[in-house]
């Protein structure tokens, strides 16, 4: 990858995909940003792809009904009443643990020492597997229901609301339900399906 300044930078992620793309004029890139998320530093383009997205979907009829939880991520009914659960990670709660010990480690060092950068950079590594943790989970079961199903129904939330509410809050922010929803419409239009939302 070539950019500004900066000159040729290997990537860990092969780019080859986008390469042939934009060989093969299917593609066009936009922009590049480049930011830093604890210890690793990203470059993500905004690129102009035809894709080609199927007519019909490869079951069609095929439908789902998507309640989001607590305690499972997510449950979903589908046409013929077989029943979907696919446990969230709980990826905040199982690290909450060590979140709190990096966190009074890094209150503890001197401001402005090097200590206490690393005891930063610490603590950020471990907020980006919590993070990258969470993220994985969700693209993998919105990709299943978006391939597998060609009407997904999900719950209209009020997520801003179930925020509020300091008892919820945590657990409803470890499962990421504003995520579900906005991956969900994307991948279900990918698959040649649509996303339903249920008010």
């Amino acid at each position: 990858m070539t950019l500004p300044r900066l000159g040729v930078i290997a990537t860990h992620e092969s780019t080859r995909k986008l390469a042939r793309r934009i060989e093969n004029g299917t593609a066009r890139i936009l922009s590049a940003t480049v930011s830093r998320t604890a210890h690793r530093r990203h470059v993500s383009f905004t690129v102009q792809v035809d894709r080609a997205v199927p007519e019909r979907h490869a079951r069609p009829g095929s439908v789902v009904g998507v309640d989001l939880g607590v305690k499972t991520l997510l449950t979903a009914v589908d046409e013929h009443g077989g029943v979907i659960e696919i446990d969230g990670p709980k990826a905040l709660r199982a690290g909450l643990r060590k979140l709190a010990r990096l966190g009074k480690a890094h209150s503890r060092k001197q401001r402005g020492s090097s200590n206490r950068a690393k005891a930063a950079a610490r603590l950020a590594r471990h907020h980006a597997r919590v993070a990258a943790l969470r993220a994985d989970a969700l693209h993998k079961a919105t990709t299943h229901l978006a391939a597998r199903y060609e009407t997904v129904v999900v719950e209209d939330l009020n997520v801003t609301g179930m925020v509020a509410n300091r008892r919820l809050a945590r657990a409803v922010a470890d499962q990421g339900f504003g995520a579900v929803r906005r991956m969900s419409e994307y991948k279900t239009g990918w698959n040649g399906g649509r996303l339903v939302v249920a008010r």
